[in-house]
């Protein structure tokens, strides 16, 4: 089944590189980079929170963030104008829980079929996001801004960080020194108690809650509106 995207790849002379970045009609950001005239290496793709009622606009907002730190890094060359492409090649499907050991692969056959899709035409971000949202059935304005950021709602600027952690999936533990341990992912948390209690610092009690709430994000409880259906 053909897949609607919208991408870019920016070089740098000075440093002699490229990157491509490509964001799919499901939300995911797709990225590889790598010496100009080489084959790009693809990383891990960015996946939206479950939950999120903007999904695709709140992954542009991370798209257009991507491309403006490119620019300032020195990536001013534009090899491939931003262009909204619908590709040959099928999407793959994201897993109702798309972290840790079901966290999509890298796809580099998306990006390369993009890449030789892409039309030659010169064309800003914002047309090609315009013509993005049109082709994937979204208005072009929204009926209220949605602001940069992972998920849905507001969270503490510790929160934020650990839901990122943990949705790259990678675990938050507590400190090494403690006898009663914890450790965090995205699949589950585990209290390891030793022989006896101990007090928790007010920083680590901060840093605990900040895992919990990351944790608890990915994880809405079964029947709530954000619990993914199916």
């Amino acid at each position: 089944m053909p897949t609607t995207v919208v991408g870019f790849r920016l070089g740098s002379d000075r440093q002699g590189r490229q990157v491509t970045v490509v964001l799919t009609q499901a939300g995911v950001l797709h990225r590889c980079n790598g010496p100009m005239g080489a084959a790009p290496k693809p990383v891990k793709p960015s996946v939206p929170v479950p939950g999120d009622p903007y999904p695709v606009p709140r992954q542009a907002t991370r798209f257009r963030e991507i491309h403006a730190e490119l620019t300032k890094k020195g990536y001013g060359r534009v090899l491939v104008a931003p262009a909204c492409v619908r590709l040959e090649v099928t999407e793959h499907p994201l897993h109702a829980h798309p972290y840790g050991p079901n966290a999509p692969a890298a796809h580099p056959e998306l990006l390369e079929d993009f890449i030789g899709l892409a039309p030659s035409a010169s064309r800003d971000l914002d047309e090609a996001l315009r013509d993005f949202y049109v082709a994937i059935g979204l208005p072009t304005r929204p009926e209220r801004l949605i602001r940069p950021g992972p998920t849905p709602a507001a969270l503490s600027p510790r929160a934020d960080g650990a839901l990122r952690v943990l949705a790259r999936g990678s675990a938050i533990t507590s400190p090494r020194r403690r006898s009663i341990r914890w450790r965090v992912t995205a699949d589950d948390v585990r209290l390891n108690v030793g022989a006896g209690g101990e007090t928790l610092t007010h920083g680590e009690v901060a840093e605990l809650q900040a895992a919990l709430t990351a944790w608890l994000r990915l994880n809405p409880a079964p029947g709530s509106a954000a619990a993914p259906k199916g």
